[in-house]
């Protein structure tokens, strides 16, 4: 945005350089989609690799306890619902009107997906915790390890709650508001010379 004067009217104007907005908005759109991609990838792998562990415990060892089942296939549940889902978001990344609002919507669009996500990781981390502490303390020979297993786990509820809030919801927000400017600014007349 800059300053201008106008002699004509001896006011102060503002004019937009659109074409600085825009590279703006594309450079929010590629970051929102950059971050999606990198938050499902890291989620896929680390469920894939979570469920071969416990899987490969649990068949070296031979023993098929139904919280360690539960757990191996409920990752593998989740990575799967995440790799659907990332085919979808793939499939209508492309569907968005080629214009400075169209990029802006594509933008909330993996946003607000990416805040989906997260919504969706908080609870799976629920039922993955309690499983985990559930097969921790079928060994009650050392509750310890039980007990801290579960701080581990409400420490890492607490901090997902805290990211979800700071980085997904409130990029989200940001983008709506950008949004709304340049639906106002779309909206607004063009002064008349007098």
């Amino acid at each position: 945005m800059k300053k201008i004067w106008d002699a004509q009217s001896n006011k102060t104007m503002y004019a937009i350089d659109e074409e600085a907005l825009h590279k703006r908005v594309i450079g929010k759109k590629m970051k929102a989609a950059r971050w999606v991609n990198k938050m499902e990838k890291v989620l896929m792998t680390s469920l894939l690799f979570a469920s071969a562990l416990i899987w490969s415990a649990v068949i070296y060892k031979s023993r098929y306890e139904m919280p360690q089942l539960v757990l191996g296939s409920l990752m593998l549940l989740g990575a799967l619902a995440i790799f659907i889902g990332r085919r979808r978001r793939l499939s209508w990344q492309n569907s968005f009107e080629n214009s400075m609002l169209g990029d802006i919507d594509q933008a909330i669009a993996n946003a607000s997906y990416q805040v989906k996500l997260s919504q969706s990781g908080k609870w799976a981390y629920i039922v993955i915790a309690i499983f985990a502490v559930i097969s921790v303390f079928n060994d009650a020979s050392e509750w310890w390890k039980g007990a801290l297993v579960l701080a581990f786990f409400i420490v890492g509820y607490f901090a997902a709650r805290w990211e979800h809030k700071t980085f997904y919801v409130s990029q989200k927000r940001g983008l709506e508001s950008m949004r709304q400017k340049l639906i106002q600014m779309q909206d607004e007349p063009l002064p008349l010379p007098e």
